[in-house]
Order: C-alpha cells, then sequence, then structure tokens
C-alpha cells in the first residue's frame, strides 16, 4: 500500500495565499455591493432633478477621489453642464477649456465609456495647449443611458500622477452611472407630470372660474378637476375635509361654474344652532308655530330656490332634521315649521363635513340612506401638510391681502420663512396658516418679514426646515433683488458644508486618536484630500489628549 504523498513545502503555502487572495477578492465585492446598495438608496430617496444631479455627482467624486467632477446632458454637438465639482465639493463656474470636448463629444457618439490613464502619454489621444496647461492627466467619462439613447454623461479628472484613475475605477463608474441613469429617468418622469399639472391647473383656471382656488399641487389639480367635472350638473356633492382647509370655497367655485349660478347661494352651519331654531332657518316657520313666531319666516331652502344651498358641518344635524332633509333630497319638498302644507322647491345641495360620515352611519349616529344621498359625488379636500407645494403660492396671496388691510406694506418675504413653514404641519390647515400671515405682517420692521416672526410652535416643529440644533444660530441675510438672493445663497451653503465637514473631520480624528492616516483610511477618503481638508479648517490635532485614553 502506497503512503499518501505529503505537499511540499511550496504546494503547501500557495493554497493559503490563494484562499487569501479569493477572501480578499470577495472581501472587496461585498464592500463594493454595500457601497453601490447605499449609493442607490440615496439617490432613490432624492426626487428633485436638480438636486439629484448634484447627489450624484457628490457621490462619484466621493467614491472615485477624482479632484473635478462634471455632469453634462445633450447631443454630442451641443451639451451643457448642469453641474460641476471640485475637490473639496465646492461648485465650479464651467470653462470649457477645463473639461476635454473631445472626450466628451466621442462618448456621447458612441455611447461608450472613455478612459485615458495619462493624457500626456496617450498616443491615441493628441491633448491640446491649454489641456497641457491646465494640467490635466488622468480622464473618466461613461454615458448615462436613458431608454437606450445616452442622456448625458459623467465626466470625472485628476491631476496628479499618483492618482490616476485605474481599469476598476472605469468598471465602478460605469455601474454607478447604471444606477444614477434610472433615478435621473424616474426625476425626468416626475417633472414632466408635474409641468403637465402645472398646465392642466392653468387651462382650469382658464375655463371654469377657480379665482379663488389658491395651489398648483397634483392634489388641488385633482380637486378643480373633479369640481369642474360636477358644476354643470345638479347632482349633490358632499365636500369632506379637515377643518380650515378650504372647503367652503370648492362649493363657491362649483356654484359659480354652474347653470344656477344668477340665482342665490346660501350657507348654513348645522352646529352652531341648537335643533329649533336650525330647522326654522332651514324651512321657516309660519306665525304662531312656538313661541316669539309672531310673523310667518322665509327658511334658506325656499330663498335659495332654483340656486344652490351649502349645509356646513352636516355631521352635526340632529336625527330629527335628517329625515326632513332626506325628503327634500328624494321629492323636493319640505314643510315650514308649524304647518303641514307641503312646498316644492328646485335646490342643488352641496354639503361640507369634517366628520368620518361613514363610521358616524356604522355608530348609528347619521342616516345611511342620508349618508348616500350626500355622498353621490365626494370631493375631498386635502390638509395643508399634504400639499406642501402651495404653501408658497398661499404665503405670496396672504402676504397681498393682509398687507393691505393692515395697511403695511411689504417689500419681501424671506425664503427662510417660507422653509420653515414649507415644513410645518398645520395641524389647523390654511386657517392657521393666514393667522400666521398675519402675525408676521403686523411684527415685520423695515417692510420685511423674517423667520423670526414664525410662532414658536413653527420654529419648533420637527418637520420645519430648521436647521441642525432648533431655530436660527446666527443672523441671516435678507436679500432684496436677485443678486443679493444668490450671494446669500452661496454664503449659507458654505457655512453648511463647513459645519457638516468640519464635524466629519473632528469625529474622524476622536475616533483614531489623532491619526490622520488611519482617519482617511477608516472614513474612505483619499489621505492627501483628508490632509487638505484638516487645513481648510485650519484643525490642530493634538495626539497628546489620547495617551490617557
Amino acid at each position: 500500500m502506497k503512503k499518501p504523498v505529503k505537499p511540499t513545502a511550496e504546494k503547501s503555502k500557495a493554497a493559503p495565499e490563494d484562499l487569501q487572495r479569493e477572501l480578499n477578492a470577495l472581501r472587496n465585492r461585498c464592500r463594493k455591493l454595500d457601497l453601490l446598495y447605499r449609493i442607490s438608496k440615496s439617490l432613490g430617496e432624492e426626487r428633485e432633478y436638480n438636486k439629484l444631479l448634484e447627489i450624484i455627482l457628490d457621490k462619484v467624486m466621493s467614491t472615485l477621489q477624482a479632484e473635478r467632477g462634471i455632469i453634462v446632458t445633450g447631443s454630442p454637438e451641443d451639451f451643457e453642464v448642469k453641474v460641476a465639482r471640485n475637490l473639496e465639493g465646492e461648485e465650479l463656474p464651467f470653462d470649457p477649456r477645463a473639461v476635454s470636448r473631445t472626450v466628451v463629444r466621442k462618448v456621447l457618439e458612441k455611447a461608450e465609456p472613455e478612459f485615458i490613464k495619462n493624457v500626456q502619454d496617450n498616443e491615441s489621444f493628441s491633448p491640446s495647449r491649454s489641456m497641457v496647461d491646465l494640467g490635466m492627466r488622468s480622464i473618466l467619462c461613461v454615458p448615462l443611458i436613458i431608454d437606450e439613447e445616452p442622456y448625458g454623461a459623467i465626466y470625472l479628472e485628476n491631476r496628479s500622477l499618483a492618482a490616476c484613475f485605474m481599469e476598476e475605477d472605469l468598471e465602478l463608474l460605469r455601474e454607478l452611472a447604471g444606477l444614477s441613469a434610472n433615478s435621473i429617468k424616474n426625476a425626468l418622469n416626475l417633472l414632466e407630470l408635474s409641468r403637465g399639472t402645472t398646465r392642466i391647473g392653468e387651462a382650469l383656471r382658464q375655463d371654469y372660474d377657480f379665482s379663488m382656488i389658491i395651489g398648483k399641487s397634483k392634489r388641488m389639480i385633482q380637486v378643480m378637476e373633479l369640481a369642474a367635472r360636477v358644476a354643470s350638473t345638479d347632482a349633490t356633492v358632499l365636500i369632506t375635509g379637515d377643518s380650515g382647509t378650504g372647503k367652503e370655497l370648492i362649493a363657491r367655485a362649483i356654484y359659480l361654474n354652474s347653470h344656477r349660478k344668477e340665482m342665490p347661494f346660501l350657507t348654513i352651519n348645522c352646529g352652531a344652532l341648537p335643533t329649533g331654531l336650525l330647522e326654522s332657518e332651514l324651512f321657516g316657520h309660519v306665525k304662531g308655530a312656538f313661541t316669539g313666531a309672531y310673523t310667518n319666516k322665509v327658511g334658506r331652502f325656499e330663498a335659495a330656490d332654483g340656486g344652490t344651498i351649502l349645509l356646513d358641518e352636516v355631521g352635526e344635524m340632529p336625527p330629527e332634521l335628517q329625515v326632513k332633509l332626506l325628503r327634500v333630497l328624494q321629492f323636493g319638498e319640505f314643510e315650514k315649521v308649524g304647518s303641514y302644507k307641503l312646498q316644492k322647491v328646485d335646490v342643488r345641495l352641496i354639503a361640507a363635513t369634517n366628520k368620518d360620515l361613514k363610521k358616524m352611519v356604522e355608530e348609528g349616529g347619521f342616516r345611511e340612506d342620508l349618508y348616500y344621498r350626500l355622498k353621490i359625488i365626494e370631493i375631498h379636500f386635502p390638509p395643508l401638510r399634504e400639499r406642501p407645494d402651495d404653501v408658497p403660492l398661499l404665503i405670496d396671496h396672504f402676504v397681498k391681502v393682509h398687507s393691505g388691510r393692515l395697511g403695511k406694506p411689504v417689500d419681501n418675504v424671506e425664503p427662510q420663512f417660507i422653509r420653515f413653514l414649507s415644513g410645518y404641519s398645520f395641524p389647523g390647515n390654511v386657517r392657521e396658516l393666514e393667522s400666521i400671515i398675519q402675525r408676521a405682517i403686523i411684527l415685520a420692521q423695515d417692510n420685511s418679514i423674517t423667520a423670526s416672526e414664525l410662532p414658536p410652535e413653527v420654529l419648533s416643529s420637527p418637520r420645519s426646515a430648521a436647521p441642525a440644533g432648533g431655530p436660527l444660530r446666527e443672523t441671516v441675510i435678507v436679500a432684496r433683488n436677485n443678486r443679493e438672493l444668490k450671494t446669500a445663497r452661496d454664503q449659507a451653503t458654505r457655512r453648511a458644508v463647513a459645519e457638516v465637514e468640519r464635524a466629519f473631520l473632528e469625529t474622524a480624528l476622536d475616533e483614531a486618536r489623532g491619526n490622520i492616516s488611519k482617519a482617511a483610511q477608516d472614513t474612505g477618503m483619499n489621505r492627501s484630500l483628508f490632509q487638505r481638508l484638516v487645513k481648510k479648517h485650519k484643525l490642530q490635532v493634538d495626539k497628546s489628549k489620547y495617551k490617557k485614553r
């Protein structure tokens, strides 16, 4: 029997080395997949087109440690730079000389990536004099493919020989470009839908009298569309929604766009009057019907004959009156209080409520047959918190209305004032917003409304657009024209970026016990970039304070 042959020393060493290489490759692949997943998730959370392009470029440059990055869109002959960044994430003014237009055109024409490890040593590429002067060294450029066509391209560049891109960088950028293209396509679809919704809203306002309805959000356009379709009919309409949303405005819009607009429009709040008085207000009474009934009274239904009547808060109507209202809807007739004579009436009924009538029916608080008579057409008016796009329009409207009424002109509304309100939940809906604007106008100084005029509940709201740490921590520049607004935005952006960068560096250095190389490695950042940021923020690394730990 042969004895098993023992492996040689060379073979016994080779096996663990191969295994280690495979293990390292697997670890790298896992890290890459994790990176792609995290980037994909962050891109999927952003829907606004311009902001998405900025996030894409920031993520790509951070991942590949590029010194300069640009995203372009358009054709090879006429492409447009959408966003440009430098190593530190600062926005760059686009200089046509500072990018290889030859590379970009080639990528857009062929829909294939272009990789030049070293511009000046590449035989198939002849750099221009300006490119040599600008120190271009290594270039990566990949197309953004949407619907099988090149929509644009991501262009990256490094100017240091030590930081030249590698083949694996090209593969990673191609995968990132694929993720980015999907997110851009979704953002473009939403942008087109938003533009279409705006056009629909404008057409509705031209064809119908919706002048009192302020809003351009998708939810408001749906409300106006439904109101326009039902206005020309005599169908009973039930308008639901929270208190303060503006349900009466929709009722009036339906009336003004109906064939009854030349006839009366009367309203009554069913929850504001006791049962006996409410019955008399709705149906009228005859002389002597009760103590104090000295003359005959015409009720709202009789007075609105031929027109429209709005029963606000119809869920508050007592059960005994619900029966009489049902008869009006079924047969178009009613009896005055104290009379047995039936009177015919031709009235279009609109009801409004902030209650869940279906739930009230299940609990026995509202008649089921009346509920279905009222709910031939239901229009749900969305709360303001569900349509933040309408907040700036409403702010502008209320500022114009109340500055005139209060005799206090307003020349400027600070952008941060609008941002805070756009993120507020508005438990009191539009009515609360109107009160906030009146308060701000009264408290405003120098004809300018600032965030300091907002009530405490808005400033402390977790949903509001306050910076980290709560209310404003420093004086905000109030812009008075477009040039000043751009300056204020740039300054605010630089301050915010500086705070984030400084906090990032301090945390990384603290966890690495002051070791810059380890901090850079732990955060996945190039050491030279990390060192440059440390110098930029003038951070003093004192390793002695970690010795006692």
